[in-house]
């Protein structure tokens, strides 16, 4: 039996190919297929149309004429084309197409009503369900697929049975198995940590770069966010957050740096107030002299030791810390972020991070609920002192995204928001309009009670425009005073 994975990458925007990553349980799912005796290979859309201008989706389909295929719909930017390629894929061939990812599994049942070239749905973790329905096509019956939401006829039916991956589970998973992505030292390359891919082969791509998956969950709710520990209860049944054996991580790092990947992007702290499981998985890391660079997200303060320990621990040609404040205002974000810090905490940390000499990644967004044109004033003048006294490498700001399954998507008027785009087909024909170049009703989905959508777009771009002049000050300032 064969399976294929396809990536659905096709949308562009400004000549990119854009949001693009693949998500971290791909690589681990084709993997343990392989394992289990079956024939399986990732195709990335986008990859491939960079590699080959002339790639064609349709001639794939029709050489490799695949039993079942797998489309990942994780996140909702891939609404439009991930349809649009499983009905490519029916209309060549009779595989058997399987959607998986949170926002397939929050809106399971409307894709499966509306769409005929979807045959299910796993909904969550979908490690054993996928064994479970390979074997299903063999003759079983699909009712014995944990966390499946499928099509009868013209009913539909879901499973009983609810599997949720445990640490075990994730421990006998290999997340580093790229050779099975179709052209993977180009992704490696090419792709970004904002999440797109730029088609330009003239630009020099020194770094590449790899997941690293630590684990799964979240411990709080952030009110934007769709995989917080609400979002993962309803879309996995998963209540608490669970970590992968230190031993397996770091054999994956090892594995990472035989690839001659430079840095590793870590994206999991959910307990920042208790970080020993970094300490140690770090103090292993040194041990095995591991020379490899880290991106890593914290998801909130950091004390002293941990910048010590991640500075002595990883190659510092592009290791960078990321933080993501959200807003200058201290009244805002505590009303949206999971885990809240002050400005003076987190200008005392920002001290530390430059005596450390680490360099610093920061995220701030416009449009988050109860937030004013006033609060976002707050926001431009943080951030614009902290890329005047401290070492930012980088610094955006971007309108907050309406994801799936988050607290503001869920309940809009306990949050101050107008939803724009409600159901799936709301996503669908946003992201086929934009595909297709013509207008649409709505960027962002939603507007506040105090902000409109165009505002919203707007104070981000102003931000962006205030922090470019502020940074390119900065530097000639330094360069001035460096040739004195």
């Amino acid at each position: 039996m064969n399976l294929q994975h396809i990536k659905n990458t096709s949308s562009k925007i400004n000549n990119a190919v854009t949001y693009t990553i693949i998500p971290m349980g791909t690589v681990a799912l084709a993997d343990l297929l392989i394992r289990e005796g079956y024939e399986t290979m990732i195709i990335h859309t986008g990859i491939e149309q960079i590699c080959n201008r002339n790639f064609n989706l349709e001639d794939l389909i029709k050489n490799y004429d695949p039993l079942m295929v797998g489309i990942d719909l994780h996140w909702y930017v891939h609404s439009y084309d991930a349809i649009r390629i499983s009905s490519l894929i029916k209309r060549l061939s009779n595989a058997f197409v399987v959607l998986g990812g949170f926002t397939a599994s929050y809106f399971a049942e409307e894709i499966l009503s509306n769409f005929k070239s979807i045959d299910a749905v796993i909904c969550g973790d979908a490690e054993l369900p996928l064994l479970k329905l390979l074997k299903c096509k063999d003759g079983e019956d699909l009712r014995e697929v944990p966390n499946l939401v499928y099509r009868n006829a013209e009913s539909l039916k879901r499973s009983k049975d609810r599997y949720v991956a445990n640490s075990s589970d994730l421990n006998r998973l290999n997340f580093s198995n790229l050779h099975l992505l179709s052209n993977f030292d180009e992704y490696i390359r090419n792709i970004s940590q904002f999440g797109d891919l730029d088609p330009f082969k003239d630009k020099a791509k020194l770094k590449t770069q790899g997941w690293l998956c630590l684990g799964r969950g979240c411990s709080v709710n952030c009110s934007y966010c769709g995989g917080g520990k609400d979002a993962f209860q309803l879309l996995t049944g998963r209540r608490e957050p669970v970590f992968r054996a230190k031993e397996r991580v770091l054999a994956e790092l090892a594995r990472f740096e035989e690839m001659k990947i430079s840095c590793v992007y870590m994206d999991f702290d959910p307990f920042p107030e208790k970080r020993d499981y970094y300490h140690d998985l770090f103090d292993m890391i040194r041990r095995e002299k591991i020379d490899i660079s880290a991106q890593f997200l914290l998801w909130s303060l950091s004390d002293r030791n941990f910048l010590r320990d991640f500075n002595r621990t990883f190659n510092p040609l592009y290791s960078t810390l990321t933080l993501s404040p959200e807003s200058g205002s201290e009244y805002i974000r505590k009303l949206n972020k999971g885990f809240y810090y002050s400005n003076s905490e987190l200008l005392r940390w920002l001290e530390n991070i430059k005596r450390e000499m680490i360099p610093i990644q920061l995220y701030f967004t416009s449009g988050l609920s109860w937030e004013t044109v006033s609060h976002f004033e707050e926001t431009i003048k943080l951030a614009k002192r902290m890329v005047e006294e401290y070492p930012v490498v980088s610094i955006s700001c971007n309108p907050i995204e309406l994801e799936p399954a988050s607290p503001r998507f869920l309940s809009p008027k306990k949050y101050g928001i107008s939803l724009k785009t409600r159901k799936f087909i709301d996503f669908y024909n946003v992201f086929k309009g934009l595909a297709e170049g013509l207008p649409v009703h709505s960027q962002l989905g939603y507007e506040t009670n105090y902000l409109s959508e165009p505002l919203i777009i707007e104070l981000s771009q102003q931000f962006r425009e205030i922090m470019s002049s502020a940074q390119y000050k900065k530097w000639e300032k330094f360069f001035f005073e460096s040739n004195l």
